[in-house]
């Protein structure tokens, strides 16, 4: 079992809030490399202390939690979303493959935004053993050899499209000159209504709204790691002007880059 040590992005006040949970996360095995991106576990045990509550970016991938005891399936969703941590407890996850979903189960990822899935009816799924199993487990290699076996028989191969999708999210993710979808089809030397076919039809989602979001990643890691002011992100970052950068952070955020930076606690 690989752990994942990649850099963690989209959990908003990371540095500050990171001592009050445990975060692991683990890659698959190969057979379902193509339909899991990671499994993750956090625990907390906050008793005697105030709750907390971690706020995440909006997120373009199928995840599957099992909390409270339940298990709970969300599509992508399109703002900032967060969990309550009180007292002692546990979620475990799993982080889908980009667009996998939509080709091995035939679904239309727009029609599951910011909306739960029956994951009993797309799995036929008996969440009542996988809640049993993970009970009784007594390690991450056991949580995630149960969730490896519920998943095995949905494994899916490589596909030229879904490759290309995930290419194209990556360089987004990792250039942030590429502020426009004219950009990322110049970089990718694929037309622009190619793009927006492939994203609509893998993650339900347009490329511009991605763009928007990593850079706003970037963005949130300036603040955390150093003074930055709200003048030298929208230069750095390409943004047309300081009230483009506020618009994006209320839009995803519901907040303003100077109040993300004063409440550090979220």
């Amino acid at each position: 079992m690989q752990s994942n040590h990649n850099k963690i992005s989209g959990v908003l006040h990371q540095r500050q809030s990171a001592e009050l949970y445990q975060l692991r996360r683990y890659f698959p095995d190969p057979a379902l490399a193509e339909l899991i991106e990671q499994f993750w576990l956090v625990d907390w045990d906050l008793r005697g202390q105030a709750a907390h509550i971690q706020q995440n970016l909006p997120d373009p991938n199928f995840h599957l939690f099992v909390s409270n005891g339940k298990v709970t399936m969300p599509g992508p969703v399109s703002k900032s979303y967060s969990y309550e941590m009180q007292g002692k407890g546990q979620i475990i996850g799993v982080k889908f493959a980009l667009g996998a979903l939509a080709e091995k189960l035939n679904l239309k990822p727009a029609d599951f935004i910011d909306r739960q899935i029956d994951v009993q009816q797309i799995f036929n799924l008996d969440t009542s053993r996988l809640l049993s199993e993970l009970s009784a487990a007594n390690s991450d290699q056991q949580i995630v050899a149960i969730l490896q076996s519920c998943f095995l028989p949905f494994a899916i191969r490589p596909s030229l499209q879904r490759t290309r999708v995930r290419q194209l999210v990556e360089l987004i993710k990792q250039h942030s000159d590429i502020t426009r979808v004219e950009l990322l089809s110049e970089r990718s030397e694929i037309s622009v209504r190619a793009i927006q076919r492939c994203f609509l039809r893998y993650l339900g989602i347009n490329p511009k709204w991605l763009i928007r979001k990593y850079r706003l990643h970037q963005a949130l890691e300036l603040l955390e790691q150093q003074s930055v002011a709200v003048a030298d992100l929208v230069g750095s970052l390409g943004y047309t002007d300081q009230s483009h950068l506020i618009r994006d952070f209320k839009e995803f955020l519901g907040l303003t880059p100077a109040a993300y930076s004063l409440h550090p606690e979220g």
